[in-house]
């Protein structure tokens, strides 16, 4: 069923395992660089045995970040959409230079993207190729919420284009070429299918209706790419499986290792060299940040926190650092979620933003700022900048942006 998408920015963080539904905000001035010790509930990675313990894993050290200008072209676009409060407000895809994002400039007015279709229906980002030059969105263009169409964007001419067309599809995901688009749809009844496309929309083709996985097994959810794989893994929970590599152009399947699937969506690095996860212990109720090769080998745990819930996971564009939220409930069930970043060998920890409950995390294209999308606040859903240097945080502001208005599914056009 698909939700009226004034609901979707209450719960958008919290579609995770183990985390219980908010009951009640927490005021305005805890939004903001307010961070309470975590001692009683975080280890950091000197607190597990380190990789030369157990194996002979290579870490690399943090990478420096590479400087980018600070240009309107270096800090790129900010798409987002927005929601009014009022009853039968209709929402608007709108964007902003990236540079007033993060305060280099000052804003001009919001600028409203027009779309094919009517807004009625749960909204997500929109996902942009790795050229920045098309965006892939899957939305209906009709009352009744079926069938979806994968759309593309071309934000240089504002024109959309429709490459598909299922009944219901879930977000896409571009390979690292850019040349695929991968995504999986629903049939309504229990169905389901993982489909590539080229950004032409030639080659459609299913990738999972050839019978080269098991049947047991499905059904298959999508979690991206590794170089020209994507990566396919039960959705059933609590099972012992097998995580695969499909090839995009042939549909050859690549076992690559066993896991206890708990839902945790395994998220690659930019270089397809690691993937990060939340390796979740039901019994001792222990969430840890874990990075290991796509073969399984070398598994590192960067962070640990006992309950509540870790997502999302995002790492930045030179697959140095991570960005994670840990939400967590006091006893009265209300929210909090921290923010951090940290490298990918476990060093630098710093937290970097204190709110109520985060739907998304989002570098910006040179790596200096987060973006993040406080979900629930006493005025609504709204965007946060962090200068990850100063660690210093704005409210997104612009001529016509209010705080009447919901803003959430930001995306950071390259």
């Amino acid at each position: 069923m698909k939700l009226p998408i004034g609901l979707l920015f209450l719960i958008t963080s919290l579609l995770t395992a183990c985390a219980p539904a908010p009951t009640t905000s927490l005021p305005a001035s805890s939004t903001l660089n307010a961070f309470p010790s975590a001692a009683a509930t975080f280890m950091t990675a000197s607190d597990f045995p380190q990789p030369g313990d157990a194996t002979e894993a290579a870490v690399t050290p943090l990478a420096a970040e590479t400087a980018l200008p600070s240009g309107g072209e270096a800090q790129g676009e900010l798409y987002f959409f927005t929601l009014p409060h009022q009853a039968g407000g209709s929402a608007h895809l709108v964007r902003l230079p990236g540079a007033c994002v993060i305060a280099s400039t000052p804003c001009p007015a919001l600028e409203s993207i027009p779309v094919p279709f009517p807004f009625a229906f749960n909204l997500s980002a929109l996902a942009w190729s790795s050229d920045g030059k098309l965006a892939a969105f899957a939305y209906p263009d009709r009352a009744s919420g079926t069938p979806y169409k994968l759309w593309v964007f071309d934000p240089v001419g504002k024109s959309w284009g429709s490459l598909a067309q299922f009944p219901f599809i879930d977000p896409p995901f571009w390979s690292p070429d850019g040349t695929w688009l991968a995504f999986r749809v629903q049939d309504g009844v229990g169905g389901e299918s993982v489909y590539v496309v080229h950004r032409d929309g030639t080659g459609l083709k299913s990738l999972t209706a050839a019978g080269n996985l098991p049947a047991d097994a499905r059904p298959y959810v999508l979690d991206g790419w590794l170089t020209e794989n994507l990566i396919l893994r039960s959705a059933l929970p609590g099972k012992e499986g097998t995580v695969y590599l499909v090839r995009a152009s042939d549909g050859h399947v690549r076992p690559l290792f066993n896991t206890l699937l708990t839902k945790a969506i395994l998220v690659p690095s930019p270089d397809g060299a690691w993937l990060a996860y939340d390796e979740y212990d039901y019994q001792g109720q222990r969430h840890a940040l874990r990075v290991i090769e796509p073969d399984g080998a070398h598994p590192v745990d960067l962070a640990a926190f006992t309950g509540g819930s870790l997502y999302p996971i995002v790492w930045s564009p030179e697959g140095a650092r991570l960005a994670f939220a840990h939400t967590a409930f006091d006893p009265g069930g209300s929210p909090t979620a921290d923010v951090y970043v940290i490298g990918r060998d476990g060093l630098g920890l710093t937290q970097v933003y204190k709110g109520v409950t985060v739907g998304r995390l989002v570098f910006s294209p040179d790596g200096k700022f987060l973006l993040v999308e406080e979900t629930t606040s006493v005025t609504g859903g709204h965007l946060f900048a962090v200068n990850l240097e100063t660690l210093a945080t704005r409210l997104l502001e612009a001529p016509g942006l209010t705080l009447d208005t919901d803003w959430y599914a930001p995306s950071w056009r390259p």
